[in-house]
């Protein structure tokens, strides 16, 4: 054997024997994530299911080492529920204003919307201090220009 098949195969056992640790590891923290997002449940928190059901926590229950959570669906006339277990809420959101918990990037359409709009107007405030500063520069301008015309009339 040569030196280069000895380094790869010390090479492929340190991967075998890392490759396990790292994914346990990682394992771990999901779980302790998924844990401490369950038992912050609490009524009228809005979430999602892993199975992309939007709604809002109208009941908690245990039944046995379970925890079963009841989700209000729909609105108005179209209201629904729906029992899942808790390790079925995917995500949390908090408020409107706030982003969720974990994972998604954006909440519900109405905080897309609300980000839009912020920079929508931001975009505005912007454009109307450069046009602001633009004005201020021909005026600026026309000001020298004067000033060039009268130094050349008294000159003469």
């Amino acid at each position: 054997m040569d030196a280069t098949q000895i380094i790869l195969i010390v090479f492929i056992v340190l991967l075998i024997i890392i490759y396990p640790i790292m994914i346990s590891t990682r394992n771990k923290k999901e779980n302790q994530r998924m844990q401490e997002q369950t038992n912050s449940l609490k009524r009228g928190d809005k979430v999602l299911t892993t199975s992309g059901v939007y709604g809002t926590i109208v009941d908690l229950q245990l039944d046995g080492d379970k925890k079963i959570v009841t989700i209000e669906t729909g609105t108005d006339k179209k209201k629904g529920y729906i029992s899942v277990d808790a390790y079925a809420i995917y995500t949390i959101f908090k408020d409107e204003a706030e982003k969720p918990v974990e994972k998604s990037t954006n909440g519900p359409e109405k905080s897309l919307k609300d980000e839009n709009k912020d920079e929508i107007v931001k975009d505005e405030n912007k454009n109307s201090e450069t046009n602001d500063s633009e004005g201020e520069k021909s005026t600026n301008d026309s000001d020298v220009t004067n000033k060039a015309k009268e130094k050349e009339n008294k000159k003469k």
